[in-house]
């Protein structure tokens, strides 16, 4: 017991007193000072959000990461962009070394299924938000469910086509072809006017897959490519030689840059600046593009200084497959905030944030709700034409494991440093290719 207890009773009244007039002291000081400041508000987790949409292709991002944290009160989201390449090397290393963000972007198909591992599942998240009524179930089985399960959140839906100076084709009376015979009619008169007809710039490799992709499936059966993509069939086929023959043709007409080469050209700063500066005609890229030619360096309008057609028909008794890459996100099973990165997936999954990355970058919004309002005329054309096709498809390198993607990009390079030899360039390729699917199915 403490010696309080044994105080008497009026000394104890006496200090009771006291201690009250000294409260009533303090609060008395504290009215003359004035209302008391509000607390501050307890910081914000941080969400950290590694992505590739880096310089021409970074349109929207950051809206959508500044509309989320002007919505949400507990979370931060922090994006950093890298390039392609690097983030191709970055997503690597840290999902290896345990250090991972607590969200990455991501291409859907075969790359998201090479690190599905490392992934965490996102079922409840998906179920909390209610993303089924946000997307398509085409694109769900395309781009989301791994193994049975969700795992990824798709941002943007881009289409493969050709770009074209608008000005160029007015200049010769060029109307943009529908089927090859047209569209090999508009090469000739552009090469006999001095113009390139193609731009190609493949120094990062990935772009010209688009031709080996789009040729093969302009000639050849859907169910072939999904058999040859799986590794059922060969890359020395004939229906995949008759492919490289009919794109030997147009390098031997002269129908794609030279000076400089394809394989030293980049993709933006080289064959989209030939189209700008009205050097060359036409280019085979997707719909970031249209992101690139709007952006304040070049300030052109879709419709009047350029625009787009789908890839030509080559046999009309196929159906009209479309392309491109579906993008999204996903999460690292040791992510540090698995709870504010579900946070960001859903609010990223709906129509707002889409709609800002579909303005800034081109894109179309995988997310069903969005309306066609929200987009430009252009991309409501690249609407219809994804909607008006059969199939949507991968290209190469989203729809085989990354070990076989690089074979084949390197091989697609070869072909265009050295033509002639593509029989023996396919050969090489088929026999390693059935070396690395082998290698993918077994069990690790």
């Amino acid at each position: 017991m403490t010696a309080s207890l044994f105080l008497p009773p009026i000394a104890m009244r006496h200090r009771i007193f006291r201690l009250v007039g000294f409260a009533a002291f303090l609060l008395l000081a504290g009215c003359d000072r004035g209302p008391a400041e509000p607390a501050a508000p307890a910081p914000r987790a941080a969400i950290s959000f590694l992505h590739y949409f880096s310089d021409s292709l970074s349109g929207g991002v950051g809206e959508m990461a500044r509309a989320f944290n002007a919505q949400n009160r507990d979370y931060e989201l922090k994006a950093v962009s890298l390039d392609h390449e690097a983030f191709k090397t970055s997503i690597q290393d840290t999902l290896k070394t345990g250090n991972p963000p607590d969200l990455y972007s991501y291409w859907a198909g075969a790359r998201t299924a090479s690190i599905i591992e490392q992934l965490e599942p996102i079922d409840e998240i998906w179920a909390r938000g209610g993303l089924d009524a946000h997307f398509s179930p085409a694109v769900i089985k395309a781009a989301s469910e791994y193994q049975g399960r969700k795992y990824f959140v798709p941002l943007t839906q881009h289409f493969i086509g050709f770009f074209y100076n608008k000005r160029l084709f007015e200049v010769h009376g060029l109307q943009p072809p529908k089927t090859w015979d047209e569209f090999l009619a508009v090469c000739a008169a552009l090469k006999a006017a001095g113009v390139t007809p193609i731009a190609l710039g493949a120094s990062d490799k990935w772009p010209a897959q688009f031709w080996f992709d789009y040729l093969l499936l302009r000639t050849a059966p859907f169910e072939f490519r999904e058999r040859l993509l799986s590794g059922q069939a060969r890359f020395d086929d004939p229906r995949v030689t008759a492919v490289f023959a009919r794109w030997k043709q147009l390098i031997d007409k002269g129908y794609f840059n030279s000076q400089p080469h394809p394989n030293n050209l980049a993709w933006d700063l080289g064959a989209n600046e030939m189209l700008f500066r009205g050097e060359a005609a036409m280019t085979l890229m997707g719909t970031w593009n249209i992101g690139y030619f709007t952006n304040d360096a070049h300030r052109w309008e879709a419709g009047r200084d350029f625009d787009f057609f789908p890839f030509p028909v080559i046999d009309p008794a196929l159906p009209v497959v479309a392309m491109g890459p579906i993008d999204g996100l996903v999460m690292p099973r040791r992510a540090a905030n698995h709870v504010g990165a579900g946070e960001a997936m859903i609010h990223l999954a709906g129509v707002d944030a889409q709609v800002a990355l579909a303005r800034g970058s081109g894109a179309l919004a995988p997310n069903r709700q969005v309306p066609l309002s929200a987009y430009s005329d252009i991309q409501r054309r690249v609407r219809e034409e994804v909607e008006r096709s059969p199939i949507f498809t991968f290209a190469l390198d989203l729809a085989v494991p990354p070990a076989v993607a690089e074979l084949g990009l390197n091989a697609i390079a070869d072909f265009l440093a050295f033509p002639g030899t593509y029989p023996q360039i396919l050969g090489q390729l088929a026999d390693d290719a059935e070396s690395r699917f082998s290698a993918a199915r077994r069990p690790n």
